[in-house]
C-alpha cells in the first residue's frame, strides 16, 4: 500500500459498511479539468455565461464529480485492490466552484463469488446540504 491507498480485500468488507471523504471544489480543479478533458465550454468556464443561464456561476463539470468517484474507489474505499466496472449515475444538481462536497458510500451487496461488491454512493453539496448525485457502482477485485 503506497502514498496512504487502502487496500482492502473483498473478504474484509460486509454489507453495510459505509465510507466518506470530502472536497472542496476550486477553480483551479475546474480550469485544469477543463484543459485535461478539452470541455472549456462557456458553462463551465465563463462565469458570466453561466449567471445569465441561471446558474449561481461556473458550473463544475459532471465528469469532475466523477472523477470524486473514482477517487473514493481507487483510493478510498475499497482502495489498490479494485476496479470500477460500472457505474450508474443520476445527476440532481450542479456543483459550483467552492462548494465543499461530502462523497459517501455504503456497500449494498457482496458476491465473493464472482470478486464484486456493489456501492450505493451520493455526493452532497456540504453548503447546502442538496444531493447532487446518486450512484450504484460495481466494483471487482484484482487480487
Amino acid at each position: 500500500m503506497g502514498n496512504n491507498i487502502a487496500s482492502f480485500e473483498i473478504k474484509d468488507l460486509s454489507k453495510g459498511k459505509e465510507f466518506s471523504f470530502e472536497k472542496k471544489i476550486s477553480s483551479s480543479d475546474v480550469d485544469v479539468f477543463a484543459r485535461l478533458t478539452g470541455d472549456n465550454g462557456p458553462l463551465h468556464m465563463e462565469d458570466r455565461f453561466a449567471r445569465e443561464r441561471g446558474f449561481k456561476g461556473r458550473v463544475v463539470h459532471g465528469g469532475l464529480l466523477v472523477g470524486c468517484i473514482s477517487q473514493l474507489v481507487g483510493v478510498h474505499f475499497p482502495g489498490e485492490n479494485s476496479i470500477i466496472q460500472t457505474l450508474d449515475i443520476k445527476f440532481s444538481h450542479p456543483a459550483y466552484i467552492g462548494d465543499v462536497l461530502k462523497i459517501h458510500s455504503i456497500i449494498d451487496q457482496i458476491s465473493e463469488s464472482v470478486g464484486t461488491i456493489i456501492l450505493k454512493l451520493a455526493i452532497t453539496n456540504q453548503n447546502t446540504g442538496q444531493v447532487l448525485l446518486k450512484s450504484k457502482i460495481q466494483v471487482g477485485f484484482t487480487n
